[in-house]
C-alpha cells in the first residue's frame, strides 16, 4: 500500500495475474454516514413491521405476547443479519454504502463472499464497545449498557494501515471507495487480425469486470511496450483464456487480448472496414492458429508470399 497524506489511503493491489489496480480506501468519515444511513433504514423498516403486526396481529385476535414476540424476531433479524445479506448478494454494498458510494471488499481485491460478511457483521457488537449505560443521561433510567461508544472500532482503524476495523480485520476485507462508471479510452486497433480472432471467442464468454478492466488498460498501454514484453505481460492472462477456448497453445497472447477488447469495447461498425479486408477464416468449432507473431504496427508486418496463405491466420480446412 502507498501511504499518502490524505484521510483516505490508497491500496495497491496485484492479482494473480501479475495485474495492479488501486483502491481508495474509505476511513471513518466517510464511512459514519453509510453507518446511519443503514441504521435509519433498518429503524423505518422495524418500526412499518410494527404498525403491519399491531394491525395484523389485532384483526386475526392474535394474542398480545405473540405479537411482541413477532416484532421482538423481526427486530432481531434487522440488526443482525441486514448487513450481512445485503454485502453477500449485493457485491459488497448495503443501500446505505450504495448511497455514499462505498463498498466491502476482501483485502485481495476479490468481491466478499457469504462467509467475511457474516464474520465482520457479527463483530460489529465488539466494535461498538464499550457500551455506556442510560444511567449517564437519567437517573431514572434503568442501567442497561445499550449505548454504543465505537472506541474500538475507532482505535482499530486508526492502527490499522487500511482503516479496517476489527470485524474487517478477522474477516479480511476493507472498505473502499466505489469507482464511478469507468470507461475505457478509444484505443485504435488496426490490425485486422482483431476483428478475425475475436469471431472465434465463444459468444457465450462473459469477461467480469476485473478481467475487462485489466484487458482495458492493457490495451491502452501496448502502444508504448516493446512487442517481446507484449507478449510476456499479456501471457499471464492469455493462458487460461486459450484453454477456455480451446485455441493452440502457440495463439500469440497480445492477439488474443486485442481481440476480446476488440469485442467487449469497441463498435463492429468502427471497424466493419477493418473486417472487410481481414483475412478469410474458415468456419469451425475450434480455431487452430499457427505461425502467429505478436501484434506489431501495420508497417512491420511481413507481406505474404505468392501462392500460399497469408501468415496472419492458418486454419485447418
Amino acid at each position: 500500500m502507498n501511504p499518502q497524506n490524505s484521510i483516505d489511503l490508497t491500496a495497491v493491489i496485484t492479482t494473480p495475474e501479475n495485474i495492479q489496480f488501486e483502491y481508495r480506501i474509505a476511513g471513518p468519515f466517510r464511512r459514519l454516514p453509510a453507518f446511519l444511513l443503514d441504521f435509519a433504514i433498518r429503524m423505518m423498516c422495524v418500526i412499518a413491521f410494527y404498525i403491519v403486526a399491531f394491525i395484523g396481529g389485532l384483526t386475526v385476535s392474535l394474542p398480545v405476547g405473540m405479537i411482541f414476540f413477532l416484532i421482538m424476531l423481526v427486530s432481531f433479524a434487522f440488526d443482525w443479519f441486514y448487513g450481512l445479506f445485503f454485502e453477500s448478494y449485493w457485491n459488497g454494498q448495503t443501500p446505505g454504502k450504495w448511497l455514499t458510494q462505498i463498498r466491502v471488499i476482501s483485502v485481495d481485491g476479490r468481491p466478499i463472499n457469504a462467509y467475511q460478511a457474516t464474520v465482520r457483521n457479527f463483530l460489529r457488537l465488539a466494535d461498538f464497545s464499550p457500551m455506556v449505560s442510560l444511567e449517564a443521561f437519567s437517573s431514572e433510567a434503568p442501567p442497561a449498557y445499550a449505548i454504543p461508544t465505537f472506541l474500538v472500532s475507532l482505535i482499530c482503524m486508526t492502527l490499522s494501515p487500511r482503516f479496517q476495523r476489527l470485524g474487517d480485520l478477522a474477516a479480511g476485507t476493507m472498505v473502499v471507495v466505489n469507482e464511478r462508471s469507468w470507461v475505457p479510452s478509444n484505443v485504435k486497433l488496426e490490425d485486422p487480425r482483431v476483428a478475425s480472432l475475436s469471431e472465434h471467442i465463444p459468444a457465450n464468454f462473459r469477461m467480469s469486470s476485473t478481467l475487462a478492466k485489466a484487458i482495458a488498460l492493457y490495451a491502452e498501454r501496448r502502444s508504448r511496450i516493446s512487442v517481446g514484453r507484449r507478449t510476456e505481460l499479456a501471457s499471464h492472462l492469455a493462458r487460461p483464456l486459450l484453454k477456455q477456448f480451446h485455441f493452440m497453445a502457440d495463439t500469440s497472447p497480445d492477439l488474443l487480448l486485442c481481440a476480446l477488447y476488440y469485442r467487449e469495447f469497441v463498435s463492429k461498425e468502427a471497424f466493419s472496414d477493418a473486417k472487410r479486408y481481414a483475412p478469410p477464416v474458415a468456419r469451425e468449432p475450434e480455431l487452430l492458429i499457427a505461425e502467429i507473431i505478436p501484434v506489431a504496427e501495420p508497417e512491420a508486418m511481413p507481406s505474404p508470399t505468392p501462392g500460399s496463405l497469408p501468415p496472419v491466420l492458418k486454419t485447418s480446412l
